[in-house]
């Protein structure tokens, strides 16, 4: 009898693990690359550029999410692939594409205006090129991807992170500033587009046909709402707090809010990246399915959150040491947004799990519950300054969280005992950890020592606490730890 496909089984396991591993790479390589450029920009440039320079990353984004209409997730959904369908999925999206950056540069000046900040209209139309640049090779590395290419997609980012990484190097150091980024952009994405094409062994026709095109703009409609509603309520605190403090306040902002953002990527994405395949080839086995799910989203809280833990007790010293004296204000905001490592990968999981059961509409109503909230709470507290800002974010992650849970419940049968046995020995871990962490420093800095000394005891000391915590109290931990010693002896016999 052939073997059942909609199973997590070995091979399935094996190919997502591999997919994880080199997605990890990837991540890692972009969030250090992104990492090394922000520090640069943040003690080289003032406060209110760096606010200026939240304002063209932010248009970036939505209209990235607009150019590429959801249409490359079908790639991964669709079961079976014809010529027409992508030809018309690569046309639409470098059409889209053209669209976008047209759009961009005809709103650059206004924008840029609104902000009272003259200097980023043409830094930002000038970046715009990449969305139709990007669209070049994006169906090649969907193709890839559906195939479980994940090792692909990391070389690909090592190398565009790398050149495109020391081009902004460069272009800092001769003091380009806002410059570097948009360096940056262009010189990874076209470096990614000659990899991404080289990747795949397909070439792209003009079989369009308008009903393919039609269907799957219906069908990815709340898919594009999702991200830009998604993304309006991380951002909507930056636009609030430039229109009623001003733009230095959103450098001091949205400083503390990418350190801790960057963190929570590079440890959360690489399992949510995998998710939208492995999840959906198991979707219509509740078992498996819950299978799958636990087992990615465990691991996934067992990195995510004593690095956010961490990160969060020893912010107040780790960002104005790597960023400068002048970020203090942005190193106490980054303990706020820390305590958000719960919501925060429950939250990266949401969108694929749901995606990939087909559940649209809730995933309409958790991203809309999300925004309404987060633009009442930072409406009210903005009187009260930056931190009551981050607190109000903090909280609403925390209110929805139970809506996610039940609408993952409903259109899964995944129930909340499945999730929070996952994550809980992540969880009374990591808290263990913060709670040492946060005394050490308190101790150290009553001792004087300073910020360079402090960091190198905390950090080794948080690691093997939380270590040595999560294997007393994770039954399953010390048997994934014992079983991953045994294998490693018996190879080195």
């Amino acid at each position: 009898m052939a073997a059942d496909p909609a199973r997590f089984d070995t091979d399935l396991r094996r190919r997502s693990k591999s997919s994880i591993g080199w997605t990890l790479v990837r991540f890692l390589s972009d969030q250090v690359f992104s990492f090394i450029v922000f520090v640069l920009l943040a003690r080289l440039l003032s406060r209110a550029e760096v606010g200026a320079f939240a304002v063209i990353a932010v248009t970036s984004e939505a209209f990235r999410i607009v150019s590429t209409a959801g249409l490359l997730q079908t790639i991964a959904r669709r079961r079976e692939l014809t010529p027409a369908f992508l030809d018309t999925i690569h046309r639409s999206q470098q059409a889209f594409s053209l669209v976008s950056c047209g759009i961009i540069i005809l709103l650059a000046r206004p924008i840029a205006a609104l902000m009272g900040a003259p200097n980023i209209a043409l830094p930002l139309a000038v970046q715009s090129l990449v969305l139709p640049l990007a669209s070049l090779g994006v169906t090649h590395m969907a193709l890839r991807l559906r195939e479980f290419g994940h090792r692909t997609t990391a070389l690909r980012s090592v190398v565009s992170g790398l050149l495109g990484g020391g081009a902004a190097v460069a272009a800092a150091f001769f003091g380009l500033g806002l410059w570097a980024l948009v360096i940056q952009r262009l010189v990874s994405e076209a470096v990614g587009v000659v990899l991404s094409r080289n990747s795949y062994d397909w070439t792209p026709g003009w079989q369009f046909e308008w009903p393919i095109l039609r269907g799957n703009l219906m069908l990815n409609a709340s898919l594009i709402y999702v991200q830009l509603v998604f993304l309006a309520t991380v951002r909507v605190q930056e636009m609030a707090i430039g229109a009623g403090i001003g733009l230095a306040a959103v450098g001091v902002y949205r400083t503390a809010w990418r350190t801790v953002e960057l963190i929570a990527r590079g440890a959360i994405q690489p399992f949510t990246t995998v998710a939208t395949q492995t999840l959906a080839r198991v979707k219509d086995d509740t078992a498996q399915l819950a299978r799958a799910y636990r087992w990615m989203i465990g691991r996934a809280a067992a990195i995510s959150f004593p690095a956010l833990v961490g990160f969060g007790a020893l912010a107040p010293i780790a960002v104005p040491f790597v960023f400068g004296a002048k970020w203090n204000e942005a190193g106490e905001l980054a303990q706020i947004f820390a305590f958000m490592a719960l919501p925060f990968t429950l939250n990266f999981f949401a969108s694929p799990s749901l995606s990939a059961l087909g559940a649209g509409r809730s995933l309409i109503a958790l991203s809309t519950t999300q925004l309404v909230l987060s633009v009442v709470l930072t409406l009210l507290s903005l009187p009260f300054g930056l931190f009551a800002v981050a607190i109000s974010y903090v909280a609403r992650a925390y209110l929805t969280v139970p809506l996610q849970i039940w609408l993952l419940r409903r259109a899964s049968g995944i129930g909340p005992a499945t999730t929070f046995a996952a994550v809980g020995a992540p969880l009374g871990a990591s808290t263990v950890m913060g709670v040492a962490l946060f005394a050490g420093l308190r101790g150290l800095e009553m001792m004087g020592a300073s910020p360079l000394m402090t960091l190198a005891a905390l950090v080794p000391l948080g690691v093997a606490i939380y270590a040595a915590v999560l294997l007393a109290i994770g039954p399953e931990w010390r048997t994934m730890i014992l079983g991953l010693a045994h294998r490693l002896r018996k190879a080195r016999i």
